[in-house]
């Protein structure tokens, strides 16, 4: 989609035509008249994902024992709000989760207005398209019901009053949805798409993200492992051969990506902020053009994680940088998202939502689970071996947990800094244990525990609050258990 500027800018169109509603989002409704326009919709509802990235990161990344921020010191008002996502004390009224609530809800009414809309689109789109916007759409809602646990199900446009007077949902109603409109689009994407549009959703996206929704639920069967096993054998992507390629600006829709939210830098309002934000603060254009905010600091938990002979450290993160005078600053901060930039804030690099290495570790979870660690030992190897590690062998695990322990670290390493690590927690129930240890043992977090006690998390607190302005709408809504 980079190189179908056309479209881009129709989307970008598209957008400004649509306003934010309570939960919703009502839209012009006179733009669908044909297949061309809503193929223009569809686009916007790819670009539409950009906006809950930029807070994504916080809700995920920091809460995890990846991320932490720089300096305890700092009392401006963006870091003090993310010091309550870093040391788990979030409130109803932070401004972040309320923001990323609206841009998710935002983007879904734009799928929902492709889907009510549908039939004006030829026979030889119809079923991409559907297949699209449902696939976008339960991306959302696979994120909302992680984090906020019972969500609200919009379906169709609503009016102000409509919006209202809405439930939420239960989980298992949630997943529901999320699981129809991944098993339609399997069924319905192309397997593939010409260089004009790549970065669409594929049927092997759709199956992908479908096996992770079913082990998020604890489905460890040979449904799960039969949808990773035709990725595996059929879907034509594979692992490259370096983990700095995986990365490479130049080739970013390698074989290894699946599914990415793809950005474009030049001005269109399309590019990658991440660059900027996870640089060093005050390191001006050493690092990259137009200084950086030092968000997403890593921990010294992760960087010890990483053993002298990993190559993916040095991809993922640095430990310091040169300044202008040629001296060493020693500050750490994430390498993934850097590409140049012209404008502060307008980077070209992507951010991978699906890989082969992860598809690839989840397979081996579930053969794991299912056979035990000699059928899975394969599989981690291969991630291992392409990071310039040694391979393992069955007899290295004695259990299954012990299995367990090695493909959490693996997956841990392997996906860092890419909103990964703390649904892997939850998925695990491991999170409560690993955070708690973390904020102990994080030598950063000894004088803020000093100053207000213990750093503790509960599964009271495991997921988000409802925004308080939700709540403010309609005060029928239920709020979280412990907020």
């Amino acid at each position: 989609m980079k190189r179908n500027t056309i479209i881009i800018i129709a989307a970008m169109l598209l957008a400004s035509c649509l306003r934010q509603e309570p939960i919703s989002l009502i839209g012009d409704t006179s733009f669908y008249k044909n297949t061309d326009q809503l193929n223009a919709a569809v686009v916007a509802c790819y670009n539409g994902l950009h906006k809950p990235m930029e807070y994504e990161w916080m809700l995920t990344e920091l809460r995890s024992d990846n991320a932490r921020l720089y300096n305890t010191a700092t009392t401006s008002t963006v870091n003090t709000l993310l010091f309550d996502f870093d040391q788990s004390r979030i409130s109803a009224t932070n401004q972040h989760v309320y923001s990323y609530w609206q841009a998710v809800y935002h983007n879904i009414a734009r799928c929902n207005a492709v889907l009510s809309h549908i039939d004006v689109v030829d026979d030889a789109h119809r079923g991409q398209f559907e297949g699209e916007a449902r696939f976008i759409r339960a991306y959302h809602y696979f994120n909302l019901v992680r984090l906020f646990g019972p969500v609200f199900i919009v379906r169709d446009r609503l009016t102000a009053d409509g919006a209202r007077e809405m439930v939420r949902a239960t989980i298992d109603e949630v997943y529901r949805l999320i699981e129809e409109d991944l098993t339609y689009a399997a069924r319905n994407l192309p397997t593939s798409y010409d260089d004009a549009n790549l970065g669409r959703a594929t049927c092997w996206a759709a199956k992908g993200l479908l096996a992770k929704v079913r082990l998020t639920r604890g489905q460890y069967d040979t449904t799960t492992r039969d949808l990773l096993k035709d990725i595996i054998d059929h879907s034509g992507h594979d692992l490259m051969s370096t983990y700095a390629s995986v990365f490479d600006i130049a080739n970013e829709m390698n074989a290894e990506i699946i599914f990415t939210i793809r950005y474009t830098s030049g001005g269109l309002g399309l590019g990658n902020p991440f660059g900027n934000r996870f640089a060093p603060q005050q390191s001006g254009a050493n690092v990259i053009n137009g200084d950086g905010n030092g968000y997403n600091y890593p921990t010294d938990n992760l960087v010890g994680a990483y053993s002298s002979a990993d190559t993916r450290r040095d991809v993922t993160l640095a430990l310091d940088y040169k300044n202008e005078n040629d001296e060493i600053i020693d500050r750490r901060y994430v390498k993934k998202y850097l590409s140049p930039v012209v404008v502060k804030e307008d980077g070209d690099r992507d951010w991978p939502v699906l890989r082969y290495a992860d598809i690839l570790l989840l397979y081996a979870e579930v053969l794991n689970e299912l056979e035990g660690p000699a059928a899975a030992v394969p599989y981690l190897n291969k991630t291992r071996e392409r990071a310039g590690l040694s391979a393992l062998s069955a007899s290295d695990f004695g259990n299954k947990h012990a299995m367990r322990t090695a493909l959490d670290k693996e997956r841990r390493l392997e996906l860092a800094y890419e909103n990964q690590r703390w649904f892997d927690l939850i998925r695990t129930e491991r999170v409560v244990d690993v955070m708690e240890t973390h904020w102990q043992t994080e030598n950063y977090y000894s004088s803020i525990i000093a100053a207000t006690g213990m750093l503790t998390l509960s599964d009271n607190t495991l997921l988000l609050p409802i925004p308080q302005k939700e709540i403010d709408i309609n005060q029928d809504i239920t709020q979280n258990v412990g907020y």
